[in-house]
């Protein structure tokens, strides 16, 4: 083997290590996020993929980063496909905590009440469509504890998906909240209101879609 043989393999072996070390990073799903509300005193359920055979660990910790639920964290396995699924213990309400899984940190994540509202044209409408009868309320309230996430409309009519395009939990705040559904906006303000707890809104709605198929 001459010298350029040798360089070409040393270079060959360092790009399939570096491949091998990227396609070996855990990956999350676009709803498990930085910034994300999960469902207070219930187990955390969190899943994504990785290699087979690779070991996942979850750690939680609070703002004074103290662990919450086991020291070590639980643990997991990927399983031949390379998908894995966990249940961390439940978290109180509040936050804000911090979710590691392997070398993946997700930041900001509070614990609260979660609610997924879909539908059509109603429930899609959205705050900036209705700010000529609530532009003072609307301006004058910020709550970081009441976010958004919207699933990104995509049509798919011959299997589940596994994952959504890409998007972020946004709080409620001057940048953010035209795009809020106004009926999600209002419900999830009283409730704070009344409650304190952090409110969680997943908002899959699309105007002009059947109602059919929206029900199973």
């Amino acid at each position: 083997m001459n010298q350029s043989q040798k360089y070409l393999s040393i270079a060959l072996a360092t790009l399939t290590a570096l491949s091998f070390s990227v396609d070996a990073k855990v990956k999350l799903p676009g709803m498990i996020s930085s910034g994300m509300i999960v469902q207070r005193e219930q187990p955390v359920k969190l899943w994504g993929t990785a290699d087979p055979g690779e070991s996942i660990n979850v750690k939680v910790t609070n703002s004074k980063n103290k662990s919450t639920g086991p020291r070590k964290g639980v643990d997991t396995t990927a399983d031949s496909d390379g998908k894995w699924s966990i249940e961390y213990p439940a978290l109180k309400a509040g936050g804000p905590y911090t979710i590691t899984i392997n070398d993946e940190v997700v930041n900001d994540v509070l614990s609260g009440d979660v609610f997924l509202c879909s539908g059509q044209s109603n429930m899609e409408l959205p705050v900036g469509r209705v700010t000529d009868m609530f532009a003072d309320e609307i301006a004058s309230y910020d709550n970081p504890s009441i976010r958004q996430i919207i699933i990104p409309q995509v049509v798919e009519f011959h299997k589940p998906l596994d994952d959504i395009n890409p998007s972020q939990w946004k709080p409620v705040n001057a940048e953010n909240v035209m795009s809020f559904s106004a009926l999600a906006y209002f419900f999830a303000k009283d409730l704070y209101e009344r409650t304190g707890v952090p409110v969680g809104i997943i908002n899959s709605s699309w105007g002009g879609t059947p109602v059919e198929s929206w029900i199973s």
